[in-house]
């Protein structure tokens, strides 16, 4: 017989996941922006040059989930797609002078989503949450990689 607490991690963390893509969403609300596109946004800042091929991995979705967030960011004006000068094949995304102005209310919207997150917590405790977190993702992240594990 499966136990509940057998399982308890896992549906805490989805929990959680939903509830972190809840108030981020709340927070974005006013961007006219989801969590997932201002992720992408936040990856198109850091990452100059950025490809869609890379994007998709960087953020870890599908191809097609990638490709609906970019046309929605375009149709907002946020992004556009430049031909890469090295590979007439690709396109680089960039922000466009109305996607840079979101710049920082997104880098300080993500610091209120980190901030409430781990509220209450001890630095050391928020050290220990973000090791043990990484570890479970890179465990979850192995599927992606390694579709037998799953079988």
């Amino acid at each position: 017989m499966i136990h509940s607490k057998q399982f308890k991690t896992a549906s805490l963390i989805v929990k959680l996941g939903n509830a972190v893509t809840y108030y981020r969403n709340l927070k974005m609300e006013s961007l006219d922006l989801t969590s997932v596109q201002s992720d992408a946004m936040i990856a198109i800042y850091r990452n100059p040059g950025i490809t869609a091929t890379q994007l998709k991995e960087h953020l870890r979705l599908s191809q097609s989930t990638v490709a609906g967030i970019i046309a929605r960011l375009e149709s907002k004006d946020l992004i556009q797609k430049v031909a890469d000068q090295e590979d007439a094949r690709k396109f680089i995304l960039v922000p466009t002078e109305q996607g840079m102005r979101l710049e920082q209310p997104l880098r300080e919207t993500a610091l209120d989503t980190q901030q409430f997150l781990v509220a209450g917590m001890s630095e050391a405790e928020q050290a220990e949450f973000d090791r043990l977190l990484q570890i479970a993702l890179d465990n979850m992240n192995r599927v992606r990689t390694d579709k037998k594990s799953l079988g």
